[in-house]
């Protein structure tokens, strides 16, 4: 049993790792196979087909960042939120393949964008504040969201990029505490924006 768990294990390392580095419709079977070292119809003694493969790869990725979402509201205040950015960034500085695979799936425009819409994302960001039922968090709103949202995945996935022109790696610790800091000022500054504009009762 120990031994089937092991392989299953190594089938999905290998599948994040090539979902991540060429996408879901690059990748095939027999190729994940070929570098797990068993045959293909090896790989449906643990998995159905290749979308239970990338479905299972997400569920590893995607379910430590639902529970680091789980507890945002619509009423949080600037110090939970800027916890709660800082939380969410570094697990995917930890496993920046949760980055490249949405980069991939957001291209492809396929069946894997609909499982990580439907699946996991709408869960993300169902706490989006409506300005018309919250008028004290209109801060909280689709495009601060989409704007957060960008910063941080571009950060992780534009980073061999930016390696490779500043000669520094921004998924270095001390790269990344930097890029921490610069994210909690601005929610910081944001955070004084919005309390300057706030109508004194």
């Amino acid at each position: 049993m120990a031994s089937r768990r092991n392989t299953k294990e190594r089938i999905l390392d290998i599948a994040e790792d090539l979902f991540a580095q060429q996408g879901f419709g690059a990748t095939s079977v027999s190729e994940i196979a070929v570098q797990v070292g068993i045959s293909s119809p090896g790989i449906y003694k643990h998995f159905n087909n290749k979308l239970d493969i990338y479905e299972q790869v997400c569920q590893r990725l995607f379910a430590p960042l639902a529970d680091a979402t789980r507890g945002m509201a619509a009423d949080a205040d600037f110090a939970e939120t800027r916890q709660q950015i800082h939380q969410v960034m570094s697990l995917l500085a930890n496993k920046p393949n949760t980055a490249r695979i949405v980069q991939h799936a957001t291209l492809a425009r396929d069946e894997t964008l609909d499982l990580l819409s439907d699946r996991w994302y709408r869960k993300f960001f169902s706490t989006i504040s409506d300005p018309a039922s919250n008028p004290d968090k209109e801060w909280i709103n689709v495009p601060t969201a989409m704007a957060f949202h960008c910063m941080i995945l571009g950060y992780v996935t534009l980073a061999p990029l930016h390696k490779a022109i500043f000669g520094v790696d921004p998924l270095h610790p001390d790269q990344l505490e930097a890029q921490l800091q610069f994210q909690q000022d601005m929610v910081d500054g944001l955070s004084s924006l919005v309390q300057r504009q706030v109508p004194k009762k």
